[in-house]
C-alpha cells in the first residue's frame, strides 16, 4: 500500500511531461508549417518577377541603413518592435545575413534547413509578400520609350536602366479614392526626384507634401515634366550589395497627376530674364490652350498625385563603362588585377624596393653599372664625331 501513492505520483508526473512534450512538439510543428507556407509564397514572388522583388528589397535595405530611418523606414517590421522601441541592431543583423535572392531560392528548396534561416524568411516575407499593396512589375526595355514619352519632356536626359510599374489593386481604398477624384478632370504625367532611402516609404504611402523640404516656391511636392530637372534631386545611395540590379542606385518617380487648379501651383520659369524667378500660371491655367511644357508643379494636396512608375539608374562597373580601345582595355585589366590582388601587389612592390636598395649598395653591381655607362659615353662620342 505504501508504494501505491508513489506509483500514482510517478504516473502523474509522466503525464505532465508527456503533455508538455506534446505541446512543445505541436508548437514546433506549427512553426515549421508556417515557415513552409512562407517559403512557398516567397518562391512564388521571386519566380514571378525576380528583378521587381530585388528592387523592392533594395529600397527597404536603403531605408534601414539610413540615419533617417525614423522617417524613411515606414512601415517598420513589427517583429523588431520591442515594447514599442525599434530594435535596429537586430534588424540590421538579419538584413546583413540575407544572401543573394537566387541563393535564397535554392535554400527554400531545402525544407529541413528552413528553421536555420527562419529570421531571414520572416523578414523577406514581410517586405516582399505581406506588403503587397502596391506591387512592382518589371517593364521590358522595349517599352521604356513609350512610358517616358507620357511626360512630354522637351530636353534630353539619360535613360534609366530599369523601369518598374507601380501596380495598385483596383479594389484598394486608395485607388477607389483616386478614381473618384479624377472624375471630370484631365490627367498628366510629371517626374519627381528624391533620395534613394525615401522611396521605400514613398512606395508604401505615396508622396506626402509635409515630408518635402520648403523652398522658395513653397511647401509641397515638387514635380517637373523634364526628367533632366528631376534627376539632380534623385541623390544616389547604396541599396543592397547583393542586388542583381546594382549596389549603388538612384530613383525617379514618374507620377500621374489630376489636372485641377485646387492643390497645384503651376510655375513657369521666365525665360527672358537672367534670374530664377518664376511666373505663376495658375491664373492662365483656365485657358483651354494651356500647355504643360516647361512648367514646374508644386502640389500641396498629395491626393492629386499617384506614383505610376519607378525609374531606376544603376551604377555600372568601370570596366563596362569604358571599353573604348585595346589600350584602355589592357589598362583596365591591369588595374582590375591589381585591385583584386591588393596584398600580393603590396608585397611585390615591397620586394622590388628591397631588391633596388640591395643592388644599389652592391659594389660589383655598381662597378658593372659604371662600366656600362662609360661604354655608352664612348659610343655616343664616336657617333657625334
Amino acid at each position: 500500500m505504501d508504494g501505491e501513492p508513489e506509483a500514482l505520483s510517478d504516473t502523474g508526473t509522466n503525464c505532465n511531461f508527456a503533455s508538455a512534450s506534446e505541446t512543445l512538439s505541436d508548437n514546433i510543428q506549427a512553426r515549421l508549417d508556417s515557415l513552409e507556407k512562407k517559403a512557398v509564397h516567397l518562391r512564388l514572388v521571386l519566380e514571378k518577377d525576380f528583378k521587381a522583388a530585388d528592387i523592392k528589397w533594395s529600397l527597404f535595405v536603403a531605408a534601414a541603413f539610413s540615419f533617417r530611418y525614423e522617417s524613411c523606414l515606414r512601415p517598420f517590421p513589427p517583429a523588431f518592435l520591442k515594447n514599442g522601441v525599434k530594435d535596429m541592431d537586430e534588424l540590421l543583423s538579419v538584413v546583413t545575413d540575407v544572401p543573394a535572392l537566387d541563393l535564397v531560392l535554392q535554400q527554400l528548396d531545402n525544407l529541413d534547413n528552413l528553421e536555420n534561416i527562419s529570421d531571414i524568411i520572416d523578414l523577406l516575407f514581410y517586405v516582399l509578400v505581406r506588403l503587397k499593396e502596391p506591387s512592382l512589375k518589371t517593364v521590358v526595355p522595349e517599352s521604356h520609350e513609350a512610358i517616358l514619352i507620357n511626360a512630354h519632356s522637351a530636353n534630353p536626359a539619360p535613360k534609366p536602366q530599369f523601369i518598374f510599374q507601380v501596380v495598385y489593386s483596383t479594389k484598394s481604398n486608395s485607388e477607389i479614392k483616386w478614381k473618384e477624384l479624377s472624375k471630370n478632370h484631365k490627367l498628366f504625367y510629371a517626374y519627381h526626384g528624391n533620395r534613394l532611402e525615401h522611396f521605400y516609404s514613398i512606395l508604401n504611402f505615396g508622396l506626402q507634401q509635409h515630408l518635402n523640404k520648403t523652398t522658395l516656391l513653397g511647401n509641397g511636392i515638387h514635380l517637373s515634366p523634364e526628367l533632366s530637372i528631376s534627376m539632380p534631386h534623385s541623390y544616389g545611395g547604396f541599396g543592397w550589395g547583393a542586388s542583381c540590379i546594382g549596389g549603388h542606385l538612384s530613383c525617379v518617380a514618374l507620377c500621374e497627376i489630376i489636372d485641377t487648379p485646387e492643390g497645384i501651383n503651376y510655375q513657369r520659369p521666365v525665360s527672358n530674364e537672367g534670374d530664377c524667378r518664376c511666373k505663376d500660371d495658375s491664373e492662365e491655367h483656365g485657358d483651354a490652350n494651356f500647355d504643360h511644357k516647361h512648367t514646374n508643379y508644386l502640389v500641396t494636396n498629395c491626393d492629386l498625385v499617384r506614383v505610376r512608375y519607378l525609374l531606376v539608374y544603376a551604377k555600372q562597373p568601370a570596366s563596362m563603362r569604358f571599353p573604348s580601345s585595346n589600350t584602355n582595355r589592357n589598362a583596365g585589366g591591369l588595374r582590375e588585377w591589381v585591385t583584386r590582388h591588393k596584398l600580393f601587389s603590396i608585397l611585390l612592390g615591397y620586394g622590388l624596393l628591397l631588391a633596388t636598395i640591395g643592388f644599389a649598395s652592391n659594389q660589383p653591381v655598381n662597378y658593372y653599372y659604371k662600366m656600362i655607362l662609360k661604354k655608352l659615353d664612348v659610343a655616343l662620342s664616336n657617333v657625334k664625331v
